[in-house]
């Protein structure tokens, strides 16, 4: 006859909980090779940029990367971020560092500080025009990208131009020099030419369109001074904050060997916006002749200036 054979009842618990335990292994392993670090080239002292689903733009120092996470340190404080929830996510490097700017627009009036000019010149194919107390005008065209010329009046009977030359050096060094001249409208109708003359600028710059310092010598020819009239200038600007620029100057002029008297200028640059930029500030006055007329030991004056890009 049959025999009956009896199974263990156990059999089936016993082969349930080794399937489970399997399945959680299984999924241990996977987790702890989700969790496993980023292989990358970069150093722990590494900056990541990341950008969120709602736009918001944050930086840190990488702390630690897995595939799934990136934990960075933000304000002294270690952030753990899911990738998922990430729009982007990229990694500035040391040399990266080095090159990126401070701010995401450069100076609109790099080429110059307030009147004297920097070595920089107008971008080929654009025109800056400049005018002082509104009572002067001054365009610059940038005709190529080592040539400048410009046009202008004072008063608009005194009219002037300049062509301009400048030359990228090595190591952040700009060079250029500028020959100018101008004419008497007025006088030139009466038969005189004592205020139609010439000069020359020559400087070099170092920096770069957020921030530059120029030191320059400067020359001019006109026939009522009877002499050459020369004289050199340093000056210097730096943008502190997306719109504003600060910049500085000051010249010492001399007359057939004689000082003439010193001018420094102090001014605060407004981007406006990308095509306009407003200038206010303080003009000193230092001339000795007008010194001992008025009884004072300088003369300040406000300044104001505007700029237009096309």
């Amino acid at each position: 006859m049959y025999k009956r054979v009896l199974i263990n009842s156990k059999f089936y618990p016993m082969r349930i909980i080794k399937i489970i335990i399997m399945i959680f292994m299984v999924l241990s392993f996977q987790n702890f090779w989700s969790q496993s670090k980023v292989t990358n080239n970069y150093s722990n002292d590494t900056i990541v940029v990341i950008i969120t689903l709602n736009n918001n733009e944050l930086r840190g120092l990488l702390v630690e990367e897995n595939f799934t996470t990136i934990s960075l340190e933000i304000a002294n404080e270690v952030k753990i971020f899911r990738k998922d929830d990430l729009k982007s996510y990229r990694y500035i490097t040391r040399d990266q560092i080095k090159s990126i700017k401070e701010f995401d627009n450069p100076n609109p009036i790099y080429t110059k500080y307030c009147y004297l000019p920097s070595a920089y010149i107008t971008e080929k194919g654009t025109i800056n025009t400049n005018s002082h107390y509104f009572i002067t005008s001054n365009s610059k065209i940038g005709i190529h990208e080592n040539f400048e010329i410009s046009f202008g009046n004072i008063f608009i009977y005194n009219v002037f131009s300049s062509l301009t030359y400048s030359k990228e050096l090595k190591n952040s060094f700009v060079a250029g020099f500028s020959l100018l001249g101008n004419f008497n409208i007025i006088n030139a109708s009466n038969g005189a030419n004592d205020f139609n003359g010439w000069g020359v600028i020559p400087r070099i710059t170092y920096g770069d369109e957020f921030g530059n310092t120029t030191i320059g010598f400067i020359g001019y020819q006109l026939p009522i001074f009877e002499s050459f009239c020369y004289g050199g200038y340093l000056a210097s600007q730096k943008k502190i904050a997306e719109r504003f620029t600060i910049a500085g100057e000051i010249v010492g002029l001399t007359l057939d060997g004689h000082n003439v008297g010193v001018i420094s200028n102090i001014i605060l640059n407004f981007m406006r916006n990308s095509r306009e930029n407003w200038s206010a500030g303080v003009s000193i006055l230092n001339f000795e002749v007008v010194n001992m007329a008025l009884d004072l030991n300088f003369i300040a004056l406000p300044y104001i200036g505007i700029q237009r890009k096309f």
